[in-house]
């Protein structure tokens, strides 16, 4: 799965922030998330591919985007 998409060249902190996604733990040692960088360039929309534990995952992968991205760079959908 591809967990970072944007239509165009993505900035450095959407970049970041799914680096960042991809280093946090997850309860099933998985990486079933995905972050899009929506076309207004600032809007970012996550989810979470079915299975257990993929919504407390992906609340573990969000924060951790957050923290590589900077919340002040973006907003989530």
């Amino acid at each position: 799965m591809d967990v970072g998409h944007a239509a165009e060249t993505p900035p450095e902190w959407f970049e970041r922030g799914v680096q960042a996604a991809l280093l946090a733990p997850t309860a099933m040692n998985q990486q079933k998330f995905r972050f899009e960088l929506l076309p207004d360039g600032r809007t970012v929309h996550a989810q979470a591919s079915p299975g257990a534990y993929t919504a407390v995952d992906l609340g573990i992968a969000k924060y951790h985007f957050e923290v590589g991205a900077g919340t002040e760079n973006f907003a989530w959908e």
